[in-house]
Formats: C-alpha cells, structure tokens, sequence
C-alpha cells in the first residue's frame, strides 16, 4: 500500500518537473496537491480521506491548504471560508464539500482532544481555589451542594452542605464524601475525602475537610464544552416518541442556554423541571433554526428564585447538525465571540436604560456557579439544624 502511495506521489511530483514554464498556475496547484497529500499523510490521514478533503478544498480560494495540518488558525479559516455561502442543514450529506468539511471537523475536534489529554490540571486538592463550587455525593444520603471558602495546607474548608434531607442516624463525620467539580475552561475532577472537623465562625457552620492527593480529571473526552449565551424555547415531553425534530411556535417556556457541546447543554429556566424529563429544543446557531431533542440528566433547583439548571444530553444527532454545533463551539469566524459580546452589550444597555428611568430590570446574567452562592447566602435553618443535631455522635 505504501508503495503505491508512493509511486502516486512520484508521478505527481514528476508531472510538476515536467509542466512548461507557460503553466504557472498548474504548476503551483500540483505542488500544493502533492504538498498537501504529504503533509496529510504525515498527519495520520488515509488516503481516501486526503482526496476526499482536497476533493472539497480544491475550489477554495486557499493559498496553502497543506498549512492546515500545522496550523489550528488556518484549519479554522479553510473551515471558515468553505462554510460562509452556504448553510449546515441546507447541504446534501453525501456532497464531496459536505464530507471534506465533516473530516476537517473530525481533524480540529481531535486537535482539542489531545490539547486536554495533555493538560496537566488539578493534581491535589491543594489547588482547589477559593471560591470553587462542589458537587457532593454521600452514600445513600444524597446531593449536596457546598463551596471552598478556604484552603489551607492540613484542610479544605467548605461551606455546609445544603440539598437532600438527611437520613435519620446519618453521621457526617462517619461518611466517605464523593466530591465533584467543574472548572472552567480546564474540565470536571472527582476526588473522595472525609469530615476532619465542624467549627462555627460568628453563627455560620463549615466543614473541614481533609485533603487528597487522589485527584482524578473525570470529563468525558468524546465531547469539547464551550460558554454560550443562547436563547431557547424549552418543550416538555412525555416521551420520546412524542418529540419529533419539527418546529413548534407555541413554546411551554423561555430558557437559557449557558453551556453547550456536540452531545449536550446547559442550561436554566424558570419552575421546577425533573430528572429524566425527555424535551425538545428550539433554539438558533449561526442564523440557522436548530430543532433538537434530549433528556435531563441532572438538574438543580432553587426554590427561592423558582429556577432551575438543567443539564440535558441530546438525542441523536444528525451530521450536519453536528458541524452546526462544532463550529459554535469551536468559533470558527469568531460566531459564538460575537454572539456573546452582542448579547452582553445589549444587556448592559438595558441596564442603563433602567437606571436612567430609575428602575433596575431583572438581571439574566448569573452564571451556573453563582447558585451555590444564592443556596447557602439563604441560610437554610432547616438544613443547618439537622447537621448539628447529629453533630455529637
């Protein structure tokens, strides 16, 4: 096999020896033929794959497609340049353009899959900032929501877990905790500690928590999240068979899209909203209508705001919708960038507007990590009570 490729590659480079000087034009693009079937070889593509990506790239007016295989910007821009005069879901799937685009999308998707096999991250809990929001699982207790608001070289002091009812008996102090969290723009981490010691400061109790060199970075690696600030209109449904990919004008209610992937989002949206809830989701990328469905894997849910953040993983997905999202995530021609900065610049002008007519509007602008904050500012007597009557087992 590779002495074929080989010969193909000598005749090519042959042919280009061998064009007059006349032929300038012909002869640039077989040295960036021949150039760019070496370089993909070396990039660990078949074959096939190469002519299919130079099948798609060939009409482009890109000087040098081999720099793709070297450069994440010029693979963004060729990417870029053969998405701009036509829509994702308008494209015929088994078009030579449509499969070149999804195999340079498979290329840049495991570019970033191998930046964050390399990232370093989190290796103790010693570098756990102040400020960060956990996840707590215990037993068959429940969930738990807390957050580091210390982080010294012997512990970790978090503020006191609020969520689930406790279990009548349970033991903080007794329990091995499962501790989950997310960083931004790095991934997700998991880590098991146990209750060193409880202490009030003034009336508020925290925990004290030993430290754990055990850390392990837990996010699954088949999908790249990226921030977003999406509008959505949000369907419940009873199952899945009654959540089909065409649109509906009358929506159940308005949600924020917060955090998005090929596989899932994040989002929040007013009331109370179950685990396991199938729905579908309307929303727009890139000017082109999206139509998805999903089911809700976790959700969290703040009584006293009456909102919820939900944490929805997608039905299948097609192939075109799929480089529709990619290429948000990815922000190829700075979409989500631009997106972002305009909702920002029109949230600020409303804001302005309110305080220029002496009223201040609701504000939409709280980000997932903020609830942990909103949850313990409550000072849910309820919980604290129950965590201090099992306190002197």
């Amino acid at each position: 096999m590779w002495i074929l490729i080989f010969l193909v590659l000598v005749v090519m480079l042959f042919l280009v020896i061998r064009v007059p000087g006349g032929k300038g034009y012909t002869a640039n693009k077989l040295v960036n033929k021949f150039n760019f079937y070496l370089k993909g070889m070396d990039a660990g593509f078949a074959l096939s794959e190469i002519k299919l990506l130079w099948s798609g790239i060939k009409h482009s007016n890109f000087g040098t497609p081999s720099r793709i295989f070297g450069s994440i910007e010029s693979l963004d821009a060729l990417i870029g340049e053969l998405i701009r005069n036509k829509k994702f879901l308008e494209r015929n799937e088994a078009e030579s353009e449509t499969l070149a685009l999804r195999n340079l999308f498979a290329y840049r998707k495991d570019i970033e899959l191998n930046r964050m096999k390399h990232y370093l991250g989190l290796k103790t809990t010693r570098n756990v900032p102040i400020g960060q929001e956990l996840t707590i699982r215990v037993g068959e207790a429940g969930v738990y929501s807390s957050k580091v608001v210390e982080n010294e070289d012997d512990y970790l002091t978090i503020t006191i877990p609020v969520g689930d009812p406790l279990p009548v008996g349970f033991s903080w102090r007794r329990s091995k905790l499962n501790v989950y969290l997310w960083r931004k723009d790095d991934g997700g981490y998991f880590f098991q500690t146990r209750l060193v010691e409880k202490f009030y400061d003034k009336r508020n109790l925290f925990f004290h928590l030993k430290h754990s060199d055990s850390i392990i970075r837990s996010q699954k690696r088949s999908f790249i999240r990226a921030p977003a600030r999406i509008h959505a209109r949000l369907f419940l449904r009873e199952s899945p068979e009654n959540s089909g990919n065409s649109a509906e004008y009358s929506p159940e209610c308005d949600c924020l899209i917060t955090d998005i992937s090929e596989g899932g989002v994040s989002l929040k949206t007013d009331g109370f909203v179950r685990k396991g809830n199938k729905l579908k989701l309307q929303f727009t990328v890139r000017n082109e209508g999206v139509v998805i469905t999903g089911v809700v894997k976790e959700c969290r849910y703040d009584q006293t705001g009456n909102e919820s953040i939900l944490h929805v993983e997608f039905a299948r997905v097609s192939e075109n919708l799929n480089m529709l999202l990619l290429s948000y995530i990815f922000d190829i021609d700075q979409a989500r960038s631009n997106a972002i900065n305009q909702e920002k610049d029109s949230a600020e002008s409303i804001y302005e507007v309110g305080q220029l007519e002496g009223e201040i509007p609701d504000s939409d602008e709280a980000e997932i990590e903020n609830l942990a904050d909103e949850e313990i500012e409550e000072q849910d007597e309820k919980a604290i009570g129950e965590v201090e009557e099992v306190s002197e087992d």
